[in-house]
């Protein structure tokens, strides 16, 4: 693929936690006299580097890291308006000083709201400044249907914004619940925002500059994965884990002695490795025995294994659903190039070589090679990714079978559910129950 040097070239590393995205971010600083923006909100947090897996300042090897540990832990985490706003100023600073900006890390929908310049207007939802900014609690203190039971929620949706009810399964709570909070909270509905989110995106369509970011998506086979993070938190473990854990826990004993309401689900507290350990911690200071406190400790690394291994999953549906697509319709799917991590032992030769030919040749506005073309893994991975040939979604409101009293949310379901046994039965029933006369029972 022929390409031009770009003018504002920027380079983004992107995967899976556990693969190695830091370590090939100073690499190509090194060669290429870059400078690293931190795009992991976790690692945003300063004075906790075990737990949320910083690179060392040996590590670092002397380059110049933007946005890591630099976030009070009493802050709540950044969202992406903000993230995005930050990021881009530093960017900016660093170009101005000659170098390349080089953004790595694993909270996509930070990435995302850099690369793509609408995503903003989809992702962000109404008012976020209300509803990211002040406490869960506070918002069910003020308004207490969010607290109540899901069937009541639904049905306070259904009455204010029918448009956006019609999308959500009756028993999706999360949805349902974001869904009111956003009436509640702005007076606004969330379908009328959607729509105006739409259209403000096809506008922004229109004047969407030229692709010149290169991305490096650091890849580990999902097995050997799994083996490798589960090492990785022995290794958190043997390196102080717990004196971070438990700086933690008195921060917010204190915190809520003094009266302050912390609120754990978000900021710090959401990190993996605090609230695993609760069980923990909490029998330490109720003095339970030594055993009894040892097996909630075993039981504490487990689930932060579990919890770390699901994370990574996590991420890869993001990529997958959510850059991959953004990719094709900025037609830029050419700049993403996949490296093997699988094998640490040749983490050089997979990953640092490639990533240093394909970055050359990008700043310099040489051809690129194909990205399926730089390993078997690279073009088994993203052949399999490559949906083009899918059907398109077709916007379907959930349906519900009055016979059944089920909710089914897709055109597949529904199929399914009306040609299956149980409808059948349900038909026939009814068909049956028509037959008999009202008044047989009196008849009889």
């Amino acid at each position: 693929m022929a390409t031009t040097i770009p003018k504002e070239p920027l380079v983004v590393i992107l995967g899976t936690t556990g693969t190695g995205k830091s370590d090939l971010a100073v690499d190509l600083a090194l060669k290429f006299n870059g400078e690293v923006i931190n795009a992991d909100a976790m690692q945003m947090y300063k004075g906790l580097p075990i737990i949320t897996n910083q690179l060392t300042p040996e590590e670092q090897k002397g380059v110049p890291h933007h946005l890591l540990g630099t976030v009070d832990p009493n802050e709540p985490t950044w969202n992406v308006e903000v993230f995005a706003r930050e990021a881009t100023r530093i960017i900016h600073e660093v170009r101005r000083r000659g170098k390349l900006p080089i953004v790595v890390g694993g909270t996509h929908y930070y990435i995302h709201a850099l690369l793509f310049e609408d995503s903003l207007i989809s992702m962000k939802g109404a008012n976020d400044d209300i509803l990211n900014h002040r406490p869960q609690k506070e918002n069910i203190t003020h308004f207490p249907i969010l607290d109540g039971p899901t069937d009541v929620m639904f049905q306070r949706l259904r009455e204010v914004d029918p448009d956006t009810a019609d999308r959500w399964h009756p028993e999706d709570r999360r949805k349902i619940r974001r869904s009111l909070e956003i009436f509640l909270t702005t007076g606004r509905r969330a379908s009328d925002i959607y729509t105006e989110q739409k259209q403000a995106k096809a506008l922004s369509i229109q004047t969407r500059r030229p692709w010149q970011s290169l991305m490096f998506w650091v890849y580990a086979e999902p097995e050997g994965l799994k083996e490798r993070l589960n090492k990785r938190v022995d290794k958190m473990y043997k390196n102080g884990l717990m004196d971070e854990v438990k700086l933690l826990h008195e921060s917010r004993r204190v915190r809520s002695e003094q009266g302050e309401i912390v609120d754990l689900t978000r900021g710090v507290w959401q990190s993996i490795g605090y609230k695993q350990m609760e069980s923990f911690l909490e029998a330490e200071q109720n003095e339970t025995s030594p055993n009894e406190a040892d097996q909630l400790r075993l039981a504490g690394l487990e689930d932060i294994k579990t919890a770390t291994r699901q994370y990574a999953r996590y991420q890869l549906r993001w990529i997958r659903h959510k850059t991959i697509p953004a990719l094709k319709d900025y037609e830029a799917m050419d700049y993403l190039f996949l490296l093997d991590s699988s094998n640490a032992d040749s983490f050089s030769a997979s990953v640092l070589e490639p990533a240093s030919r394909i970055c050359l040749d990008f700043l310099n506005g040489h051809a690129l090679a194909k990205p399926t073309e730089v390993s078997n893994t690279a073009r088994e991975v993203l052949t399999a990714y490559d949906d083009d040939n899918s059907p398109p979604k077709v916007a379907f409101k959930v349906k519900t079978c009055d016979l059944c009293k089920v909710s089914l949310q897709s055109e597949d379901q529904w199929q399914k559910h009306i040609k299956g046994r149980r409808h059948y039965r349900a038909v026939r029933s009814k068909k049956w129950t028509a037959l008999i006369p009202l008044d047989s029972e009196k008849e009889s």
